[in-house]
């Protein structure tokens, strides 16, 4: 994106972008492709259908997370924004270790706290949105 405005400075419009993290929560759509709907699942259960999941599992993986409603409401503000042109907007909440995820999507607390391991900054700053914490994005 910085290589295309710097070759392209007399653009007529304005080029900005998000780069969520894990994007989880209820589906904003009645599409069951959803990636996110489909690692919740497995997750919730503790299935894991190949080695990689089961990697998930087995090391503990922690997951920065941002809710999808989050994420959409960023995406509509940054696309009805003006002067931020250049800009990438990094959008997350908190992070949990996959077997506190599993925890919360069965209605139960997680064993550790949040830890926040990216900066949202940015887009709190220029956008003027708030995360959901991780335990309401995950509540059913």
């Amino acid at each position: 994106m910085e290589q295309f405005i710097d070759n392209n400075p007399t653009l007529s419009f304005e080029i900005s972008s998000v780069s969520p993290v894990m994007v989880m929560g209820k589906s904003m759509s009645d599409r069951l492709d959803s990636t996110s709907t489909g690692l919740q699942f497995l997750i919730k259960n503790k299935i894991a259908p190949d080695e990689f999941i089961q990697t998930l599992y087995d090391h503990d993986v922690p997951f920065s997370i941002v809710d999808v409603n989050d994420v959409a409401q960023a995406t509509f503000k940054l696309a009805t924004t003006y002067h931020l042109h250049g800009k990438n907007y990094l959008l997350s909440s908190e992070t949990y270790k996959v077997s506190d995820v599993h925890e919360m999507l069965n209605d139960r607390k997680p064993k550790s706290s949040p830890e926040i391991i990216y900066k949202n900054d940015l887009a709190l700053k220029d956008l003027n949105v708030s995360f959901r914490p991780v335990l309401e994005t995950l509540a059913k």
